[in-house]
C-alpha cells in the first residue's frame, strides 16, 4: 500500500518523535509498503536550520531504507513563544497539506504533527480525498496550553481549539494515543468511539543508554564535580513546559550541603533564564550543559545519582515528557514533580523507580533531592533496575511498533474494502 507519513520532527532532529517516526517508516518499507514522509526541514530544538540544509518551499529526496522524504517549508520558533510556535505549527500544515492535496493519492495517511492547526489540514485534506487518516496523539491541546498558562479554560479561544480537536479526533479512523489518561479524554470529552482509541506509549531502544560508568566520571571530571559528590541530572528540552527554572530555585534551599550538585544538561527558551537565576543566586553547584550533543547521552544520564523530572501545572495530564522514557531505561531513580493520577505517577510508583511529588513546588523538590541523598548506593540502584524492568516490559520498540504498523495496515485495508464494497452495491 502507499503510506503519507507526516510527522513534526524526523532524523537528523534527536527526540523521541523522529527516532520512533524513522523507525515506524523503516518497518512499513520492510513490510512491502511504498512511504512518502513529509517534515519540517530540521531545526528542533533551538530553531535555528541544521547545517548542511538550504531552507527552500520543498525538498525531497531518498532516504532511510527505502523511503522518500520531502522536507516541507515552516517558520522556525526560536523563543518559543505562542505566536512563534503557531506560525511554525501552521506554515507547516499549509506546505505538508498542499502536497498531499495535489501529490499521488495514498491509501491511507498517518499523522504526528503538531496538533491543532497542522493535525486539522491534513484531516481536511484526508476527508476532501477519501483517504483514512491514523492520528497519533502526542500532547492534549488545548489541555496543554491551560497548563502551561498560556490559554486559560474559560477563554474563547480554548473552548473553541477543544471543538477543532474534537472534530479532527472523530474524523480519524483510528487515534492512537500514549496513556490511560489520553484515552479517557478522547473517550469521554471528545467523543471518539473506544473502539476507535488504542494506547501505545512511546517506545525506546534497551540500549540506548550507555551504561559506562568510567565514561560518566570522566564525564563528571569535565564539568568540574568531585567524583564523590551526589548529582541531581535534569537532561531535555529546557523549554517553557519543562519548567527546568524551578530546579534552580530548589537547589538555592540546599545551600548548605555543599556535595550537592544539579546539572541541566540540553537546550531551550529557558535555559537563558535558568544560567541567570544560578548567577544571580551565586549557585556555583548549578552546572549548565550546553548543547548537548547525542553521543553524550549515557555519560550525560549515568553520571546521575538521580534524574529529575518537573512538570508546571496540569501539565503531566495533558503531555508524558519523553525523557521519563530514558531516565527509566538508564536503570537511575528518578524524583518526578507530576499530578499523583498521571500516567508518569503510575510509571514511577508502579515500577518504584522512585519519587512523585507535587509539580511548582520548589520545597518539595529541595525536600525529596535531599531524601534521595540520604539514601544508600544500594537502595538507589534497586529503584533504576525496577524502573528499567519496568520500561523494557512496556516502552521498547518490540514491544510496541508492531502495534502500530498493524493498525497503520488495517487502517487501509478496512477502507479500501468498504470502498470496494460501497462501488459493488452501486453498480
Amino acid at each position: 500500500m502507499k503510506v503519507v507519513f507526516v510527522s513534526c520532527v524526523f532524523p537528523p532532529e534527536h527526540t523521541f518523535t523522529s527516532q520512533t517516526g524513522a523507525q515506524t517508516a523503516e518497518e512499513l518499507v520492510r513490510r512491502g509498503h511504498s512511504v512518502h514522509v513529509y517534515a519540517p526541514f530540521p531545526s528542533h530544538p533551538t530553531g535555528r536550520l541544521f547545517d548542511g540544509y538550504k531552507r527552500t518551499l520543498y525538498s525531497t529526496s531518498a532516504a532511510g531504507p527505502g523511503y522518500t522524504l520531502t522536507h516541507c517549508f515552516a517558520t522556525f520558533s526560536r523563543s518559543s513563544t505562542l505566536m512563534s510556535r503557531f506560525a511554525g505549527n501552521l506554515s507547516f500544515g499549509i506546505t505538508s497539506g498542499l502536497r498531499i492535496l495535489f501529490g499521488r493519492r495514498p491509501d491511507v495517511i498517518y499523522s504526528i504533527t503538531w496538533p491543532i492547526f497542522a493535525t486539522g489540514i491534513v484531516a481536511i485534506v484526508a476527508r476532501l480525498r477519501r483517504v483514512p487518516l491514523v492520528l497519533r496523539v502526542q500532547d492534549v491541546y488545548p489541555e496543554s496550553l491551560d497548563s502551561q498558562r498560556r490559554v486559560a479554560r474559560r477563554n474563547w479561544v480554548y473552548r473553541l481549539l477543544r471543538q477543532c480537536d474534537q472534530m479532527i479526533a472523530r474524523s480519524s479512523q483510528q487515534v492512537l494515543v500514549i496513556s490511560r489518561v489520553f484515552q479517557k479524554v478522547y473517550e469521554n470529552d471528545r467523543g471518539v468511539p473506544a473502539d476507535n482509541v488504542h494506547v501505545i506509549p512511546n517506545w525506546g531502544n534497551d540500549d540506548m543508554v550507555d551504561a559506562d560508568r568510567s565514561a560518566a566520571l570522566a564525564f563528571r571530571r569535565k564539568l568540574g564535580i568531585p567524583e564523590d559528590a551526589f548529582v541531581a541530572v535534569y537532561a531535555g528540552n529546557v523549554g517553557v513546559a519543562s519548567n527546568a527554572e524551578m530546579l534552580v530555585d530548589a537547589l538555592a534551599k540546599l545551600t548548605d550541603l555543599t556535595n550537592i550538585y544539579l546539572v541541566i544538561a540540553g537546550e531551550g527558551s529557558k535555559l537563558g533564564t535558568c544560567r541567570e537565576e544560578a548567577e544571580r543566586q551565586h549557585l556555583d553547584r548549578v552546572v549548565i550543559h550546553t548543547p548537548w550533543r547525542k553521543e553524550e547521552t549515557g555519560p550525560v544520564i549515568q553520571m546521575a545519582d538521580v534524574l529529575l523530572l518537573p512538570t508546571k501545572g496540569r501539565q503531566s495530564l495533558s503531555s508524558i515528557p519523553s525523557k521519563l522514557i530514558t531516565y527509566l531505561l538508564s536503570g537511575r531513580p528518578v524524583i518526578a514533580a507530576v499530578l499523583p493520577e498521571s500516567d508518569t505517577a503510575i510509571a514511577i510508583l508502579e515500577s518504584g523507580a522512585g519519587w512523585v511529588i507535587n509539580p511548582d513546588s520548589v520545597d518539595r523538590m529541595a525536600e525529596a533531592i535531599l531524601a534521595a541523598s540520604e539514601q544508600s548506593a544500594e537502595s538507589l540502584s534497586l529503584m533504576g533496575s525496577t524502573g528499567r524492568e519496568y520500561a523494557l516490559q512496556n516502552h521498547t520498540r518490540e514491544f510496541n511498533l508492531s502495534r502500530v504498523v498493524k493498525i497503520v495496515e488495517t487502517a487501509a485495508k478496512l477502507h479500501n474494502g468498504n470502498t470496494e464494497s460501497a462501488a459493488r452495491s452501486a453498480q
